[in-house]
């Protein structure tokens, strides 16, 4: 019989799994099965504290069924200016994703009304390990204006 080294690789890995008495799950990421679009961002000055709120705003849609009615999560990441992050934020217990629906991220963050931002954002499953997309979803480097 012959076997190619890919099988021969999944036969031993399989073998070892089995002997080791363990159940493991392997899934596949494939990308692209929710699409986002970044829909607003906004800057807010939270009372006299000196932090501001950021607030992204994202419309996706989801093109892989068996997510729908799912627990997912968004992590969304805050650069300063130079490229250094000031701050990464997600939801603690993740959302249940729709067909197609908008979702809000919103950080406190100590910063000058004169930094530019940058903001990251990507759909993830709801450990925080798996992305549900290709490539994250950047706002431009946003000029914080302050909105009431």
């Amino acid at each position: 019989m012959y076997f190619s080294t890919k099988s021969k690789t999944s036969i031993l890995l399989a073998a070892i799994i089995v002997a080791a008495g363990t159940l493991v799950q392997v899934s596949a990421y494939m990308g692209g099965e929710i699409s986002i679009k970044l829909n607003n961002t906004q800057f807010t000055q939270l009372n006299e504290t000196g932090n501001y709120q950021i607030k992204v705003s994202i419309d996706y849609s989801v093109t892989d069924p068996s997510l729908i009615g799912q627990k997912i999560n968004a992590v969304m990441k805050v650069y300063s200016s130079d490229g250094s992050l000031l701050k990464t934020t997600s939801f603690p217990a993740g959302f249940p994703v729709n067909k197609t629906d908008e979702t809000h991220l919103l950080t406190n963050i100590p910063i000058s009304p004169a930094q530019n931002i940058t903001t990251e954002t990507v759909f993830t499953d709801l450990n925080k390990t798996t992305p549900h997309m290709a490539d994250p979803i950047k706002s431009s480097e946003i000029t914080p204006t302050l909105s009431d």
